[in-house]
């Protein structure tokens, strides 16, 4: 299938149900059921046995792979069939049999920024916020109600526990289970407890920051996680700092409810 910008192509076997709103230019394959409640943007492409329902906004020029399910129930035993919603910004990239649940309370949002990409058999729970550009990896899954930040990155296999936050441009290792915050700008490794490793040099140098930036981020994330520094008096010193990013880093530390992850040579 092959549509034209102004032109909406379903498959003879697409279920779309009366209620769901679809943009133009929309490819719909074969086998998928898009049920009432859902918007889809123009130009996106979904593949075939995709399942979308729920109350679901769909950004313009989204690509949905094989199997893909957005807009689930949430898997909250407090769920009583709340209107919540899942909103998702334009031009995401969904790989095969990757799930995305709706919020638990009525009124209530999992969100999803633009550029999202999860790839095969990623997952987001319930009343997730997740930035901009950021990547799961094939098989990361995020708890209710985590937050991602911009550009992160999460490897392989990797989990964020339900509540915890994962600072922008940070880079979770494949495998590692994030039960403490993360802090941005950061590479994180490890389970129970999850250790920070070191800035994230080559994201930084990516994003454009300029290398006094990036030395003051570096200086800054050393000092938080020193042996023995109180990473919350040391987040304070730094909240004046003349760099944004700096204060940016300050604040997280400062506001984390859970506490930020552990140190190399921290329990």
């Amino acid at each position: 299938m092959n549509p034209s910008p102004a032109e909406t192509v379903f498959h003879p076997t697409a279920v779309v149900m009366p209620g769901a709103e679809i943009g133009l230019g929309v490819e719909i394959g074969p086998f998928s059921v898009v049920e009432p409640g859902v918007v889809i943007g123009d130009g996106c492409r979904i593949g075939p046995q995709v399942h979308l329902l729920g109350r679901l906004e769909l950004g313009q020029g989204c690509v949905l792979r094989a199997g893909t399910v957005l807009g689930g129930e949430p898997q909250d035993d407090k769920y009583d069939g709340a209107r919540s919603l899942v909103r998702i910004g334009e031009n995401c990239q969904f790989h095969e049999h990757t799930t995305v649940h709706r919020a638990t309370d009525e009124g209530q949002e999992t969100v999803l920024g633009a550029r999202v990409r999860m790839m095969a058999g990623s997952h987001v729970g319930h009343n997730c916020v997740v930035g901009d550009d950021v990547v799961l990896v094939n098989g990361s899954a995020l708890g209710g109600h985590a937050q991602i930040g911009e550009r992160c990155i999460l490897s392989g296999n990797s989990a964020v526990h339900q509540f915890t936050r994962v600072g922008r441009l940070t880079m979770v290792a494949g495998g590692s289970m994030v039960t403490r915050d993360a802090p941005p700008f950061s590479m994180v490794t490890g389970a129970h407890p999850n250790r920070w490793r070191g800035a994230n040099r080559i994201g930084l140098q990516r994003a454009g920051f300029e290398p006094n930036e990036c030395d003051a981020i570096r200086k800054a994330l050393r000092a938080i996680f020193a042996p023995g520094a109180a990473a919350g008096e040391v987040a304070q010193s730094l909240s004046s700092s003349e760099f944004p990013a700096v204060r940016e880093l300050a604040d997280f530390v400062l506001t984390s409810p859970r506490g930020v992850c552990a140190g190399l040579n921290q329990r």
